[in-house]
């Protein structure tokens, strides 16, 4: 009961990150206009610090197995979970073609960053999160080549730079820095920059780069709940209990389970069976609204898949986590 209370306690402070989004945009705080600003910011400077200051001294980034294992893993999964997605818009007889697309592309693709990433740094420590950015570079790379063939119909392949975003950049920057200063013999944390003649000003960049990457996070939930805000009429107008609840067996049920099967028994590191367990319990992300509004998807369907099971893994997330933890052995 205690690990499931400490679970619980650093989820809700997420939601309610979420919910002040959604309170400051309905009082004006933080109005549209913003919106693509704060957005460039966090996805350009924000985010990519963050990813750069988890990144460059982990030493799990210097094990082998999680530096090809986890991107390899986090392309299959995400694969595999719109593929479970398309199977269920089949048998659930979802109609139109552009409502399957949509359906397969909200419920397949989870939101894998800023949710997460605080929940692995509190529960496992900040030393998790570089196995957890690697997972993330291959649902990246799934996102932008398997993803959105299904959401544009058509092959996607021939468009993979598309992928090579700024935080997958970052991602890629951060692993090479980290393996360049394992051959060298060294590692750039603070205990070593500390005894090193040259350590001063590079720790000052790093200090620097660790500012400015912790406030991407909330930055990020807040402009999520002033999204959420803005749509919210729409929601309450797209009628689809069909499409809600199978959205929810989706991505609250069927997915979540396939991610902790595979963390109980593949023979990875501990690392990545923790990352497998948080990212199994997470919610579909609201960049597939985006994307499907702009690709021509059904943004109704959109709004229904993102609603339902956001508000569903209010409950099923810490509950996923809790049962993923202790099938691992993590206390």
């Amino acid at each position: 009961m205690q690990e499931y209370l400490k679970i619980l306690g650093s989820v809700i402070p997420l939601f309610l990150l979420i919910a002040a989004g959604a309170v400051v945009r309905r009082l004006g705080i933080l109005n549209e206009r913003a919106d693509r600003t704060l957005l460039e910011l966090n996805i350009n400077l924000l985010y990519p610090c963050l990813v750069l200051d988890s990144l460059m001294a982990s030493e799990e980034v210097r094990h082998w197995s999680n530096l090809w294992c986890s991107p390899l893993l986090g392309f299959v999964c995400t694969a595999a979970c719109l593929a479970v997605a398309a199977l269920a818009a089949r048998v659930g007889r979802i109609q139109s073609n552009t409502r399957m697309r949509t359906f397969t592309f909200t419920a397949g693709i989870f939101n894998y960053g800023y949710i997460p990433i605080p929940l692995v740094a509190v529960l496992y420590g900040p030393e998790a999160l570089g196995v957890l950015l690697l997972f993330n570079l291959g649902i990246e790379t799934a996102f932008w080549t398997v993803g959105m063939s299904v959401l544009e119909e058509r092959s996607s392949i021939r468009d993979w730079r598309r992928a090579l975003t700024m935080p997958v950049r970052a991602i890629i920057l951060g692993v090479a820095i980290n393996l360049v200063t394992a051959a060298c013999g060294l590692r750039l944390d603070t205990a070593t920059l500390d005894t090193l003649s040259w350590g001063w000003p590079v720790k000052v960049i790093f200090t620097t780069i660790h500012f400015i990457g912790i406030t991407s996070i909330p930055l990020a939930l807040l402009l999520i709940g002033a999204t959420m805000a803005d749509f919210w009429g729409k929601f309450r107008m797209a009628h689809g209990a069909g499409v809600m609840a199978l959205s929810i067996l989706v991505r609250n049920f069927l997915c979540p389970l396939g991610f902790v099967l595979l963390a109980v028994f593949l023979p990875i590191s501990k690392e990545l069976r923790e990352t497998l367990v948080v990212q199994a319990a997470m919610p579909a992300g609201m960049l597939s609204l985006i994307l499907a509004r702009h690709y021509g998807g059904d943004v109704p369907v959109a709004l229904q898949v993102i609603y339902a099971t956001s508000a569903a893994s209010i409950i099923t997330l810490p509950l996923w986590i809790h049962f993923g933890m202790h099938l691992i052995g993590v206390q």
